[in-house]
């Protein structure tokens, strides 16, 4: 082979090799390019928007942090669980308002309703007071006869109440999901030989379950055997603990008003673990963490964004 031609056919296979790397270097770089603006596109997180209406439980009383309850931890725990949802919050919880006190809020607040329109889910807390109000005015009925009609003449209004909130919130926001807490007694661990407030309480919740389950969309948080019991979890830790509290001379339903307040403000020596230190009565931080576990799984089973 003279010398021109094999220059030339060197030249030849340089130009070729040129181009196979020019080749790789232009895929390489199209598909980093590719997967870059894809893994952009894709995942982005969702902004999801939670609207929370309620009373004390929302506006999270107990909360040694200040930072809102379970408003704020469910928060934390939705971006922390899900990586491809941002979730925030707006928190319209009022301590010691009633059903019909948060009702009013929603037919009449312009903020709130603009909130409740936007939400991705709301949660409510209702019930309590209504209830806390019911035992102070009635459970010191001469006799268990009228204590029971009273009784009956609460669960009628209530049910008619909580069904116009849900019904008045659903009017705002036809899609969004609705977690509505039940509630519990804060005075069990500390008066646990007064049955009729732990059946009162059983009814209250079961109302507000019927009424969920009567509407679409609207789901039932049960919290009621974890914050009551507190951390007397098993039958026999409960049994002692009410052998103990039998030799105490508190009847539960024959006794003064002053007794009555006294039970309903949690005064006593024992505690429950999971309930404020400060009033014995709202949950602490760790109450708080038993809502945001149970409100969590709820959203699992509810939601296309909650994950496990």
């Amino acid at each position: 082979m003279s010398k021109n031609k094999h220059v030339k056919s060197h030249q030849h296979s340089f130009r070729w090799g040129g181009w196979l790397i020019g080749l790789v270097i232009l895929v390489a770089l199209g598909f980093t390019g590719f997967r870059y603006f894809h893994q952009g596109s894709t995942q982005r997180p969702r902004e999801i928007r939670l609207t929370a209406v309620g009373d004390s439980l929302t506006q999270g009383v107990g909360d040694p942090t200040n930072k809102g309850g379970y408003t704020n931890l469910i928060r934390k725990k939705v971006n922390a669980k899900n990586p491809n949802v941002r979730m925030s919050t707006a928190n319209y919880g009022i301590s010691g308002e009633t059903t019909d006190q948060i009702n009013h809020r929603v037919v009449s607040s312009k903020r709130l309703q603009t909130s409740l329109r936007h939400a991705d889910v709301i949660t409510v807390t209702t019930g309590g007071n209504d209830l806390l109000k019911f035992l102070k005015a009635n459970v010191v009925a001469s006799n268990q006869k009228i204590l029971d009609t009273k009784l009956n003449q609460y669960c009628l209004i209530y049910q008619q109440r909580v069904a116009r909130l849900f019904r008045n919130i659903r009017r705002l926001n036809s899609s969004a999901p609705i977690f509505v807490f039940g509630i519990y007694n804060p005075v069990y661990v500390y008066f646990p030989q007064v049955s009729y407030i732990n059946d009162t309480v059983a009814q209250t919740n079961q109302i507000t379950k019927k009424v969920s389950q009567q509407q679409h969309g609207i789901y039932f948080v049960a919290i009621n055997k974890q914050l009551t019991d507190g951390q007397f979890k098993t039958a026999k830790q409960r049994k002692s603990l009410e052998k103990k509290a039998g030799a105490s001379d508190f009847s539960g339903n024959q006794s003064s008003p002053a007794d009555i307040e006294r039970i309903l403000n949690g005064q006593s020596a024992q505690f429950n673990q999971y309930l404020s230190n400060d009033d014995h009565f709202h949950p602490n931080l760790t109450g708080y963490k038993i809502m945001t576990d149970h409100l969590y799984q709820q959203m699992v089973k509810h939601t296309t964004w909650a994950k496990e």
